[in-house]
């Protein structure tokens, strides 16, 4: 119960966040139209001529082009672009005109760029417009057939080295599993990661070479509130970063114990040699950042649909927009992945590895992380080796943070040498048991991130009702698991509308921001607490208020699950503050505290049929009533990918209630 406290201020801005990112950060330094010089009378007369030319093709308003500049039509009907940094325009009016944006882009190129000027502070940083926006050169080249020799001088030497480091032969999009304990990343999180042409890298070392690219929030507060209203309207900048890949598998696979999915996406050469000319124009400006639309995953299927025409990816995110729903926008354009790689985390290679063992063997790993020279003269030499290997890994588990800050200094990595040469004294090589592929886990085959409920339903004193729900986000544990956490629930903005057909009255039942539910089965080697946190509204209806009110509730406690989690029992100590104008709560102050166990039962009975049981009775200290209970019982069959049938019944201290409900994902 120690990790509580922690918890509390990881889910505190939950709520409102529902997506990180990253890419490259600035590359360029700041390129203003003050550094140019007017060009060369001749190149005067060139660059009118391409101009009239690019009009008559009407290459501003070609797609290519608008997806270069990232232009889209607003709610006026006017276009606009999503970049916000000054750099990525050389026009005053650029970001809200694409043309004129083209005809100052077409002068730049053939602008003499001035002299290096020691007195302006970031002049050394400067860049031709040629080499700052060399997808722009590209495209424009090919279309208006651009005679190079009547070009001005330019050194692009820093995309060029940019070019060389990265040097792709192929680009995939990596999806990292979700992470609850990040509020930020709690629906996962996209990135690419480019594969460096080298063939006589074996394909496990290559990740050395490899890069990332990735977009994220620059945020310049880590007080929760804050950073979660700034982070919803949009104050954060947001920009692209490049970082070795390995730096990535350290963070994500390896500290924060999340599966990797990688879809190889299929780009010719000159698609990929486009878009790693894009993501370089890309680091010289910012995005501002919107947790719930202009995220990771929506910028970076931009890039790459600047440099794909045949494909159409951002059109297919709905709101809010999902890291998963990025993978589902792939699979959208038939063909566009050509393969999926799967590389577990450091929990889940762990877990794969001490499955089956014995006892004897496994005290003995626990034993060694102790005592690295403890005697193992009860396990026989294969045991011995397994036991060593699989220490080595709780090491890394357990001290996956350390081992990533400390540079080889602190406790783990220490401990984590003594083991190695340990196992070093054993001259028999180890045999690898890599942990399947988990296919039902595969983030495109998880159901629609929204969800549409209706359903009809009764109580035991004989009124009858309708429901309607909407749920703009995620998942809960009854939804099917195809895809997703097999035990954990995370949903944002769930809503309930209820029908009295007795009294002919519509109200309100429900209206979450956002209700977590993360369940960490317990076993010899973690005892990871399990924890849920709800804020919100309700109806309520006991002796104390008939009436609607604010609530918040948080608890943690313990969770024990089968080897494959199909089955599942939890018991949490919950806190619960409701707060409302009508209600006669503690002290006759309009706010009731509650205390007390919450259990339950989860069963995957069959794939796509799932029970869920849980009940929970809460203390009312010096309120009215005192206590208050209640119980629920759920039984869901997902019929389709996109349907499912609920029936759920209710029952707490002043009536019972059933109801049947169809769910629409989409």
């Amino acid at each position: 119960m120690r990790a509580a406290g922690n918890i509390v201020a990881r889910i505190a801005i939950v709520a409102v966040v529902l997506a990180a990112g990253g890419c490259l950060t600035r590359q360029g330094g700041r390129l203003t139209r003050q550094t140019l010089q007017p060009p060369a009378a001749d190149r005067v007369a060139y660059a009118r001529e391409l101009k009239q030319r690019a009009r008559r093709l009407r290459l501003a308003s070609a797609t290519q082009w608008l997806r270069l500049g990232h232009w889209h039509p607003t709610l006026s009907g006017y276009l606009e672009s999503q970049a916000d940094g000054d750099n990525f325009f050389l026009s005053p009016d650029g970001k809200s005109n694409p043309e004129l944006e083209l005809e100052a882009t077409i002068d730049g190129f053939l602008s003499e760029l001035a002299p290096f000027d020691p007195k302006l502070k970031d002049n050394k940083n400067v860049q031709h417009p040629i080499c700052q926006f060399p997808a722009r050169f590209a495209w424009l080249s090919d279309q208006l057939k651009i005679d190079a020799s009547r070009l001005p001088q330019h050194d692009c030497a820093r995309y060029e080295q940019f070019q060389r480091l990265v040097d792709p032969s192929s680009v995939a999009l990596v999806f990292s599993s979700y992470y609850l304990n990040n509020p930020a990343s709690a629906f996962g999180h996209t990135f690419l990661r480019f594969h460096k042409k080298n063939d006589g890298v074996p394909a496990k070392q290559r990740e050395l070479l490899d890069f990332g690219v990735e977009f994220s929030a620059d945020p310049d507060t880590h007080f929760a509130p804050l950073y979660a209203i700034k982070g919803m309207l949009g104050a954060f900048p947001g920009t692209f970063r490049r970082l070795p890949y390995y730096y990535k598998v350290r963070e994500y696979n390896d500290y924060q114990s999340r599966d990797l999915w990688e879809y190889e996406i299929k780009l010719t050469p000159a698609q990929l040699q486009m878009l790693i000319a894009h993501v370089w124009e890309l680091g010289s400006t910012f995005f501002d950042y919107f947790y719930l639309s202009e995220n990771c995953s929506y910028h970076i299927l931009g890039a790459v649909e600047a440099a794909d025409l045949d494909v159409d990816l951002t059109s297919h995110l709905g709101w809010p927009v999902i890291p998963a729903d990025a993978v589902k926008a792939l699979y959208a354009n038939p063909g566009f992945v050509t393969g999926i790689h799967y590389r577990a985390s450091s929990r889940t290679r762990f877990e794969w590895e001490i499955r089956g063992m014995p006892s004897a063997q496994q005290d003995a790993i626990e034993r060694l992380v102790a005592d690295p020279k403890t005697k193992l003269d009860e396990l026989g030499p294969t045991q011995q080796i397994e036991a060593i290997d699989a220490a080595q890994d709780l090491v890394d588990l357990r001290y996956a943070k350390e081992l990533v800050d400390d540079r080889g200094t602190g406790p783990g990595a220490k401990l984590k040498q003594a083991l190695l040469e340990r196992r070093a004294e054993i001259l028999v090589p180890s045999v690898d048991h890599p942990a399947p592929i988990p296919l039902d886990r595969e983030p495109q085959l998880g159901h629609g991130s929204r969800r549409i409920g209706l359903g009809i339903g009764g109580d035991l004193t004989g009124q009858k009702f309708a429901v309607a729900s909407l749920r703009l986000a995620l998942h809960d544990l009854a939804d099917p698991p195809n895809g997703y956490p097999e035990l954990n629930e995370i949903e944002f903005l769930p809503a309930r509308l209820r029908y009295d057909a007795t009294f002919e009255h519509v109200a309100l039942d429900q209206l979450d921001l956002v209700h977590v539910i993360s369940l960490t089965p317990q076993n010899a080697f973690d005892r990871h607490v399990s924890w849920e946190f709800r804020l919100g509204s309700e109806r309520i209806d006991d002796a104390g208020c008939n009436c609607y009110v604010g609530h918040a509730q948080f608890g943690g406690g313990v969770t024990f699950a089968s080897a494959n989690q199909r089955a599942a029992i939890f018991f949490l100590a919950n806190t619960h503050v409701w707060s409302g104008i009508h209600l006669d709560g503690l002290f006759h102050a309009p706010i009731r505290i509650g205390l007390g166990p919450e259990g339950g039962l989860r069963l995957r009975v069959l794939p796509n049929l799932i029970a869920l049981f849980i009940g929970e009775w809460d203390w009312l200290p010096v309120q009215h009533p005192l206590a208050a209970w209640n119980a629920t019982a759920t039984i869901r069959w997902a019929a389709t990918h996109f349907f499912a049938l609920d029936l759920t019944g209710q029952y707490d201290e002043r009536t019972g209630t059933g109801t049947l409900s169809t769910l629409f994902y989409f």
